[in-house]
């Protein structure tokens, strides 16, 4: 009974990364085939690369550009990222420790479950610490900053 148990929301998580990575690629490459098209259209248009070069420094070429970018995290994404990740794990890693003393013949499962998991959710919590006094010793909060303005 105690196998059931474990197994159902393991087999119910695999199956929703998979579920999740499949229309997370599908979407990334629909985004990279329409914007290819574009910068092909766009590239016909320009009869010489003069004009091109012309256009893309004016202001509207930038805007242009750089919504054509493919979507770029700042490091405060990043960070982000990884510290929701950190608080995400950390609190499934306690919850399966609690579990463990909760269900009867699950508690070996557990505890490796728990045990992994809390691990890599203070993983994430150091490497989220870690990328944010580092990205400040390098100075990108302050550009990314003035490039949003």
């Amino acid at each position: 009974m105690a196998e059931e148990i474990v197994i159902f929301p393991i087999m119910f998580a695999f199956f929703g990364f998979i579920v999740w990575t499949i229309f997370s690629t599908i979407r990334r490459y629909k985004t990279a085939k329409l914007q290819a098209g574009l910068q092909t259209k766009l590239l016909e248009k320009f009869g010489s690369g003069q004009e091109l070069l012309a256009y893309v420094q004016s202001d509207a070429g930038k805007q242009l550009m750089e919504s054509l970018t493919m979507e770029q995290r700042t490091p405060h994404g990043r960070i982000l990222g990884a510290a929701q990740a950190s608080v995400i794990l950390v609190l499934l890693g306690v919850g399966l420790m609690l579990l463990r003393g909760r269900v009867s013949g699950g508690e070996q499962g557990f505890l490796v479950s728990g045990t992994i998991t809390l691990s890599l959710g203070v993983g994430f919590g150091l490497s989220s610490a870690l990328s944010y006094f580092l990205s400040k010793s390098f100075g990108l909060f302050s550009e990314a900053g003035t490039r949003r303005s």
